[in-house]
């Protein structure tokens, strides 16, 4: 062969891989196991070490026993749910390496656990058109992207809303209340901020914030101590893992709620897990959580399920029961729908992560029986939730207090975010 002709042989070749490559690329992924069993793939950014294992662990394990239920049950219209995973320890290198693997595996939608690696992985997630379903809050980098759907609205929102609430029913005083917040160094305790430029409207006056490291945070006193001596009358956590340990540790040790200030947790911030380590010297605290306790299978029926599923599968008991195995359970049920629906548009031979994001944004009115009713309104409110309880600790256990629905998202909704100032 001519040296002319080998060059054209290896460019057919070349030409021939790329056009196998994109042909591969786009083929549906509903798989047909030995025996004629067909799958669908949930992948998981599995978060079973790390600072924020006690958040990873219980949601990772919620969405591959969801999907374990569902399979019990018949499958979706008898295709099977596959949940392959991979550790990424809550860090961006390890979401990147298991984005890659999953979507290599053929996963058709992804589940994660924290906003900082999802937005690193943003450009991957529009590339590859699949979907991220995360446990966390809209960020203003997450609230570009059309893939991806979070548990609640947005974190100003979350602040403005709990604020409001405190204020409310809180504060009895003429002047405004005096706020100051403490957060962990990433864009979920960042973006809070927007929210303090509204406070006036709604009678709170900020006074400052202070940040505490995500990893390695063993002493918060100074932080604390700071807001202290700004005279407020509330401070105001986000935090999830280790650094919610030690703040709330050091709150009491101080002696804040002595000195009158109330202390006010974000969303899930001191949920079960924590609750569990740091005990009665979280007694006062008032938590924001978007997900039930154990106790409340009568407000919210589908706990039942939970409950004996987790009992089933894992032998824990009623009350061992976290937020973020709720949480992580609800987010599969309603990425399950998502694949359901899309199934039952374009069949489950032409099924795409294109396909499913498509069917998340039209779920509407969608029940789980442990939130109120899911609605994505077109990718308008990409979140599973815009409510949550209001709880105060006492003797180490949650008392329900309220039950809130938030402002509207200041990402998706300014407008209806503005109106909601004025009421």
């Amino acid at each position: 062969m001519t040296k002319g002709l080998k060059n054209i042989a290896f460019g057919l070749v070349a030409v021939g891989l790329c056009i196998t490559l994109l042909l591969t690329g786009a083929m549906p992924v509903c798989e047909a196991e030995p025996g004629g069993e067909r799958t669908v793939k949930i992948g998981l950014e599995a978060i079973f070490t790390g600072f924020i294992a006690d958040l990873g662990v219980p949601a990772c394990c919620a969405m591959i026993d969801y999907a374990k239920y569902v399979n019990e049950q018949g499958g979706i219209d008898g295709i099977k749910i596959e949940t392959p995973w991979y550790e990424t320890k809550g860090s961006i290198p390890g979401t990147i390496t298991a984005h890659r693997r999953l979507v290599g595996d053929g996963a058709i939608i992804l589940q994660s656990g924290i906003s900082t690696p999802l937005e690193a992985t943003l450009s991957m997630l529009e590339k590859d058109e699949i979907l991220n379903s995360c446990i966390t809050a809209l960020t203003p980098l997450l609230t570009k992207s059309e893939w991806v759907v979070t548990s609640f609205t947005d974190w100003p929102s979350m602040f403005i809303t709990n604020m409001n609430w405190a204020r409310k029913n809180l504060w009895t005083e003429a002047r405004p209340m005096k706020v100051g917040t403490i957060f962990y160094d990433v864009s979920s305790g960042w973006s809070t901020l927007e929210a303090t430029k509204y406070f006036d409207k709604i009678g709170v006056e900020f006074v400052g914030y202070e940040v505490v490291p995500t990893i390695g945070c063993i002493d918060t006193s100074t932080e604390l101590l700071r807001l202290a001596n700004k005279k407020v009358d509330l401070i105001y956590l986000t935090s999830y893992g280790s650094p919610s340990v030690t703040v709330v540790k050091d709150a009491r040790r101080l002696g804040l709620q002595e000195k009158g200030i109330k202390l006010f947790a974000s969303g899930n911030t001191l949920d079960e897990c924590i609750l569990r380590i740091v005990k009665k010297d979280a007694d006062g605290w008032y938590v924001a959580n978007i997900t039930p306790s154990y106790f409340e299978s009568e407000r919210w029926p589908g706990l039942k399920t939970v409950i004996e599923v987790m009992g089933k599968y894992r032998g824990w008991k009623a009350e061992e029961l976290r937020g973020f195995y709720v949480v992580g359970w609800v987010h599969t049920m309603v990425s399950v729908e998502a694949i359901r629906l899309a199934i039952e548009k374009v069949g489950c031979e032409n099924l795409t992560g294109h396909a499913v994001r498509d069917a998340m944004y039209s779920i509407q009115g969608f029940e789980t029986g442990i939130f109120p009713p899911t609605s994505m309104n077109g990718g308008l409110t990409p979140f599973i939730t815009s409510g949550f309880g209001v709880y105060q600790v006492r003797e180490a256990q949650f008392e329900p207090i309220d039950w809130v629905k938030a402002f509207p998202s200041l990402y998706k909704s300014p407008e209806e975010f503005e109106r909601a100032l004025q009421k």
